[in-house]
């Protein structure tokens, strides 16, 4: 069985603990630093499940001291520092994997246009005044993933945003694709669709993904070359938000 400690035990944290107990044998849940480094010899992943704007440092911290690593999405909201998380983990020799569900959503068929629609009410969505960069992170990194294997190969040829204050509408085109995304959280209607299919589905996503990431291997470049992909691809969208 896979030892770990868990570092960040919010919300998130406390749902993966949860769901993943009896599949992964949890060293520590603590999520305080100077208690896990007691028990970094009995441990075999280290999972990361804290506030984004702190991944950067604490996944760059263990995997300098040649732990495995797990970290919730996004490793990093730059591009470069992503970059600079997976040179160290080659250089000590040690993995890297992102949680990414892309594996195990349900099998979609794409058309030339392709829409991806997510509404979901968020209360505390209604005090946001700026730009809605959030939402690249919080729905569209996931439908990014979604895309990586028809469209890696394929040259981007132009990006449009259309709407970027209370909700976030744009297209990207591709070669031979192309694809409009919606995301609306002040929308009280709960919606999640690919091409006006659900894309909500019963299995228990995260218990499958964390037992086989962390072990199948012929997935870690998959996960890598797919995370360092959204990332890149957010980073040039946020950048034509910002911008307008």
């Amino acid at each position: 069985m896979i030892k770990v400690c868990l570092i960040g035990y919010g919300n998130w944290g406390k749902k993966v603990y949860q769901k993943t107990k009896d599949k992964i044998k949890y060293i520590s849940i603590l999520g305080k630093n100077d208690l896990i480094n007691k028990y970094l010899n009995q441990v075999d992943w280290i999972i990361i499940s804290t506030p984004t704007n702190t991944h950067y440092q604490i996944v760059k911290k263990y995997l300098n001291l040649k732990k495995n690593v797990f970290c919730e999405k996004p490793l990093s909201l730059n591009y470069n520092q992503v970059k600079t998380l997976y040179k160290i983990a080659s250089k000590k020799d040690v993995n890297l994997i992102v949680s990414d569900f892309s594996d195990y959503k349900k099998k979609i068929s794409f058309l030339k246009n392709n829409y991806f629609i997510r509404t979901k009410y968020s209360i505390a969505d209604k005090s946001i005044k700026s730009k809605r960069i959030d939402l690249l992170y919080r729905f569209a990194y996931h439908d990014f993933g979604l895309i990586y294997n028809l469209v890696r190969n394929q040259k981007l040829i132009s990006i449009k945003i259309h709407n970027y204050k209370k909700k976030l509408n744009f297209t990207i085109n591709y070669e031979k694709n192309t694809f409009n995304f919606l995301y609306d959280s002040l929308n009280k209607k709960k919606k999640y669709s690919f091409n006006n299919k659900s894309l909500y589905q019963k299995n228990d996503l995260i218990k499958k993904m964390y037992s086989e990431l962390m072990t199948n291997k012929k997935k870690f470049k998959l996960n890598k070359l797919r995370s360092l992909f959204v990332i890149k691809l957010i980073e040039k969208i946020k950048k034509k938000i910002l911008y307008l």
